[in-house]
């Protein structure tokens, strides 16, 4: 017997379907499922190949269907004109057990972590006119402005880097989406007169700085994804008014942004809010005129929400390449 027909989708067919606000309407449901435990989510599994980091992805979502996704963080990759977060993305019928499609897994990462930074500034940034702040020009950096303008108007775009072939790229970028962009010298000067900081990084160590920041202002992290690193410092924690996570399991594993904090006894994680209640309402997201935070470091949920609405919209739309296997 011969399996159904099966799509594959590239990186601009995912572009051309995943438009923002549609994603974080979707996605905000998929939170909400996660966080009242209807979905099938087991931890990932985390590899280190030649010292870089692997993933395997795997989840279930009622109404999207069953996504295995691996996915990679190779820094050096910068240097080859490659990006540092490359993937591929399987998505299959959770009853028949059947291969619906495979997916380009760079672009559905970079649109769906940014769909999830979006739906914090959603519930959480503040109501007051200001600046974005972006510490991290890279591949991710577009999607996270595309997406956040669509919830936060910006006075000016902010942006700093290490690199500067990346800083002037990105700088080209937002000068294209007509917004005013400023190149700041230094983390601390990214920051000012900023309403959202956006940390999109590999770093290890700090880069926002809580005696740098200007309240009210909303801190989305999406860096510093290992135990040992850590993209905000103690400061931030201690001054932030609401902390906000895609996965209280998983960024007590994963991160040190907030396994550290926790550990030194700055941080309580039953303090700690899950997005998918933010969004129910049953927890706040902003609070009053302080410092909010989001820490994200990705969930399955994610890319089997993306992959299942890709899949959808490419059968309504006639878009993808229809093969066998």
């Amino acid at each position: 017997m011969r399996l159904p027909e099966i799509i594959v989708l590239s990186g601009r067919d995912l572009e051309e379907l995943l438009k923002p606000r549609v994603l974080v309407d979707e996605l905000a449901k998929v939170f909400m499922l996660f966080s009242r435990g209807k979905t099938v989510t087991p931890p990932r599994t985390v590899m280190w190949v030649e010292g870089n980091w692997w993933g395997i992805m795997q989840s279930y979502v009622p109404g999207y269907g069953v996504a295995v996704k691996v996915v990679n963080v190779i820094p050096s990759n910068i240097e080859k004109g490659l990006p540092t977060i490359q993937a591929i993305v399987a998505l299959l019928d959770p009853l028949r057990g059947s291969p619906l499609a495979v997916m380009e897994g760079s672009v559905l990462t970079a649109l769906r972590t940014a769909a999830a930074s979006a739906i914090s500034a959603k519930y959480m940034a503040p109501r007051t006119d200001g600046d974005i702040a972006i510490i991290g020009t890279g591949y991710q950096a577009r999607y996270q402005l595309r997406f956040i303008i669509e919830y936060f108007k910006p006075v000016k775009v902010r942006i700093y880097d290490i690199r500067k072939d990346a800083l002037n790229k990105f700088k080209n970028y937002v000068e294209d989406l007509r917004l005013t962009v400023y190149v700041a010298k230094d983390p601390v000067d990214a920051v000012r007169n900023a309403r959202v900081v956006i940390e999109a990084t590999t770093t290890k160590e700090p880069v926002i700085y809580g005696d740098a920041l200007e309240p009210p202002v909303h801190v989305i992290s999406i860096g510093a994804h290992t135990r040992d690193a850590r993209a905000l410092d103690d400061e931030v924690i201690r001054k932030a008014e609401n902390i906000v996570v895609d996965s209280k399991k998983a960024v007590i594993e994963e991160t040190g942004d907030i396994r550290i904090p926790c550990e030194k006894g700055l941080l309580s994680l039953d303090k700690v809010a899950e997005l998918g209640e933010v969004v129910a309402g049953e927890k706040p997201g902003r609070k009053g005129d302080g410092i909010t935070i989001f820490k994200s470091v990705g969930l399955a949920i994610q890319d089997t929400c993306a992959a299942g609405l890709a899949y959808k919209l490419a059968l309504e739309r006639g878009v993808g390449l229809r093969v066998r296997i």
